[in-house]
């Protein structure tokens, strides 16, 4: 993983967009590589950390990754984050913890509730999952919120994506049929998040 500051050619520090991939996720197989290509050529610093994953997934390591962009100033009060399920847990705990202000927030089939499965990934959930006042305190540091999610995902009903969004006072964003909105429903693209993007990106990076 390299870590840097971006400056613009006029010197300026430039706006950054961290992409949160999920439990079983990568930086490969998902709308991540879209929006780091997208993104890249509007001017954006883009970030796309690997964190580890399924049984190896845990939230002092993926904490610690994020911790050096937060320390060296990369992540900052500008940044823009778009999150994907597990990572939707991640990062309302981590920013209610280390009161980190962000200008952008968009969660992609985010959820509270775990899936009452004894699993790995409830054991993950049990790591990550925001309590009701870490997620209080994220709304607070979070500008703008945004929700993505739809009707046919095979990890939480329409009602939970729902009151995920509503937990968060998040702009909803509902697209008909596409799942979970990973690799396996079929999902490489993700137009809806990089429209909400451009309409936040500071006019320094246009």
């Amino acid at each position: 993983m390299f870590l840097c500051i971006r400056i613009s050619k006029k010197g300026e520090v430039m706006q950054s967009l961290f992409i949160i991939h999920s439990y079983n996720g990568n930086t490969k197989n998902s709308f991540g590589p879209y929006l780091v290509k997208e993104c890249s050529s509007l001017g954006l610093n883009v970030i796309f950390p690997d964190f580890p994953t399924g049984k190896n997934a845990n939230y002092n390591e993926w904490s610690k990754i994020l911790d050096q962009y937060l320390s060296n100033g990369t992540l900052n009060s500008d940044s823009i984050i778009i999150a994907h399920s597990l990572g939707a847990h991640f990062i309302p705990k981590y920013i209610a913890e280390r009161k980190a202000k962000i200008k952008l927030y968009i969660s992609c089939a985010g959820f509270i509730n775990k899936t009452h499965k004894e699993n790995t990934f409830d054991k993950a959930m049990d790591d990550f999952l925001p309590t009701k006042l870490q997620i209080e305190n994220a709304v607070l540091l979070m500008k703008y919120r945004y929700a993505i999610y739809s009707n046919n995902d095979p990890i939480s009903s329409l009602k939970e994506l729902e009151y995920y969004a509503d937990k968060f006072n998040a702009q909803k964003v509902f697209i008909p049929n596409v799942g979970h909105l990973g690799p396996k429903s079929g999902i490489a693209k993700l137009p809806e998040a990089l429209e909400i993007i451009k309409k936040h990106i500071i006019k320094s990076c246009k």
